[in-house]
C-alpha cells in the first residue's frame, strides 16, 4: 500500500514514514500541496496523510484540489486542535478520517486499514 504523506514538520513526516515502513507501507513525503499535487498527476497512491496547517492553504482548503486530482484517493487529515466544527467541515469537504496530532500509532494504522478492510500490513517477525 503505497502513502503519499503532506506535512512540512520534519519529524512528523520522519517518525511517520518509519511507523509506516515497518507496517509494511510504502511512503513518499512532500512539504506543500502543490509538489503533492504534481506527484499525484504523474503517481498513484492509496492514501494521503496531510497536515491540516500548511505553508499557503490549509489542508480542508487543499481537499477540493487533491479530489479534483485524484478524486477516489482517502485523505486522512492531521489537525493539532480538534474542535467539533472543524473535523465536521473537514469531513464534508471530503477527508476520510480526522486524527488529533499527534497522532497515535493505533488510530492512524487504523483509519488507514478502514480505508482498504482487505489490506494487512506485515507482520514483525522476531
Amino acid at each position: 500500500m503505497r502513502i503519499i504523506i503532506i506535512d512540512d514538520d520534519y519529524y512528523t513526516t520522519e517518525t511517520l514514514s518509519r511507523f509506516l515502513a515497518a507496517k509494511g507501507f510504502s511512503t513518499q513525503i512532500h512539504t506543500t500541496i502543490g509538489d503533492a499535487v504534481r506527484t499525484l498527476l504523474a503517481d498513484e497512491f492509496d492514501v494521503m496523510l496531510l497536515d491540516y496547517h500548511l505553508p499557503g492553504l490549509n489542508g480542508t482548503d487543499a481537499l477540493p484540489i487533491i479530489q479534483e486530482v485524484s478524486p477516489r484517493l482517502p485523505v486522512i487529515l492531521m489537525m493539532h486542535e480538534t474542535s467539533l466544527e472543524d473535523r465536521e467541515k473537514a469531513l464534508r469537504a471530503g477527508a476520510f478520517h480526522v486524527l488529533q496530532k499527534p497522532v497515535s500509532h493505533r488510530a492512524l494504522l487504523r483509519a488507514i486499514l478502514s480505508t482498504r478492510p482487505a489490506f494487512q500490513p506485515k507482520k514483525r517477525t522476531k
